[in-house]
């Protein structure tokens, strides 16, 4: 049995245990999720159709561009002043291409079994057609549903022990860029699942444009990018990166972590969560305390393999140091 860490109390090491097997809980749900989502797919002869069509769809020539566009203004327009080839860059474009190439095939067999399972269970919850909505309101209300299903699944990431585990690789990059979106465990995107339901309870009644999905995709990397803009009146509709920034603060404020939202400010907002940019110095970003494997702290290059590979193993660990320490 692994040894329970100095300081920790009989309490604090049992909540950690069970962030433990809740860790466990969601990599079996989303396997078993992909399972039946592959199965079906593969059935029916849609399986690679299915899996070339998600990542067109959301790591295509749109993304790819929005992100090496916002890394150009980056190096024009910092927020704090990186070298191009940063450890933080190579570490985040990593998982960029982690998320491309093996998270989103499995996101998309996911997505499909959730599907499945809601129609075999839950049908009683999928709306019938609507002759009085319009399709396009239908649409709008499924995109700014789903923004805020993606809210609450983001506190949550930050209220519950075994999400915290999930989201902590997210939150330590000190060198934030673009590139951070993606910085994130592939088992975290089994949490945000439920923003799906806006679109699969409303799909007779209209179904979303690839092209409005691959707009919000984009909208999504840019508070994340090292930058000042604030987007001036828009910001307040709109998180812009100085907002999002704020989020990311290694010192938190009095009133805790806020401006949780993903493109739309209005939750933060009705929430009372949200923290508007005021200017002066760019915060720093990060965890106190370091509890994350971090490539900064790595002396070789070439050790940098191994670090990724730690920041992946770390929430599957017993004891992990994002347990008793934020």
């Amino acid at each position: 049995m692994t040894a329970i860490p100095w300081g920790v109390s009989g309490a604090q090491a049992r909540t950690i245990r069970l962030a433990w097997v809740g860790v466990l809980g969601i990599a079996g749900l989303w396997v078993w999720l992909a399972v039946v989502g592959g199965s079906y797919l593969s059935q029916t002869g849609q399986l690679w159709s299915a899996i070339t069509s998600g990542q067109s769809l959301n790591v295509g020539p749109a993304l790819v561009l929005t992100v090496l566009v916002l890394l150009a203004a980056e190096q024009r327009w910092p927020a704090v002043r990186r070298p191009f080839f940063s450890r933080a860059h190579i570490v985040d474009a990593g998982y960029l291409l982690l998320f491309a190439v093996a998270a989103m095939p499995v996101i998309t067999l996911a997505s499909n079994g959730l599907s499945l399972e809601i129609g075999r269970h839950a049908s009683f919850l999928v709306l019938s057609y609507l002759p009085f909505v319009p399709s396009l309101v239908a649409v709008i209300v499924i995109l700014v549903a789903t923004d805020g299903m993606l809210w609450a699944g983001h506190v949550a990431n930050h209220r519950f022990e075994t999400l915290w585990r999930l989201h902590a690789l997210h939150h330590s990059q000190e060198d934030m860029s673009v590139l951070t979106t993606f910085r994130t465990h592939p088992l975290i995107h089994a949490t945000y699942l439920p923003a799906l339901l806006p679109a699969l309870l409303l799909e007779a009644n209209g179904t979303v444009p690839r092209v409005a999905l691959m707009v919000y995709g984009c909208l999504v990397t840019l508070p994340h990018a090292n930058l000042r803009w604030r987007l001036g009146p828009l910001g307040r509709v709109v998180v812009s990166p100085a907002y999002h920034r704020i989020h990311h603060a290694r010192d938190l404020g009095p009133r805790g972590t806020v401006n949780f939202g993903f493109v739309l400010v209005v939750w933060d907002w009705l929430a009372r969560r949200a923290e508007f940019p005021t200017g002066g110095e760019p915060i720093a970003t990060g965890i106190a305390g370091r509890t994350v494997p971090l490539e900064q702290v790595q002396a070789r290059p070439s050790r940098l393999p191994l670090v990724f590979l730690a920041q992946l193993v770390q929430p599957f660990r017993r004891f992990s140091t994002t347990d008793w320490r934020r």
